[in-house]
């Protein structure tokens, strides 16, 4: 089995997806400068570890994650995704949905608390 088929994955929008490639693509080039996504997270004033919250419950998969990175980014430029409360709601839907997985140990066993 697979490691993409091993964990549950978020459902992301389009716009979520696109942002948060766009996000990955920025941050492995910080040196070289601020890239779009990555302005837009400082001014919306979200901690990185956020979005990296989001990332690692939509893109469990490691390979997938340095795949963004890596780029290309996406064509569509990016925009912020969430309005209002959503970016909260988003952000405790991963928190849970990462802590499920912390739950589940290789094999499929859960463990008991």
């Amino acid at each position: 089995m697979s490691m993409r088929n091993k964990h549950p994955r978020m459902k992301l929008s389009r716009e979520e997806e696109t942002f948060l490639r766009h996000w990955m693509y920025d941050e492995l080039r910080y040196q070289q400068g601020t890239g779009p996504a990555k302005s837009i997270q400082l001014k919306q004033r979200v901690p990185p570890a956020d979005l990296a919250a989001l990332i690692a419950a939509a893109f469990p998969d490691l390979a997938d994650q340095e795949a963004a990175g890596l780029g290309p980014p996406p064509a569509a430029a990016p925009v912020w995704p969430w309005s209002g409360d959503a970016f909260q709601t988003r952000l405790s839907e991963a928190r849970a949905l990462l802590a499920q997985r912390r739950k589940t140990i290789p094999g499929g066993a859960s463990i008991s608390q």
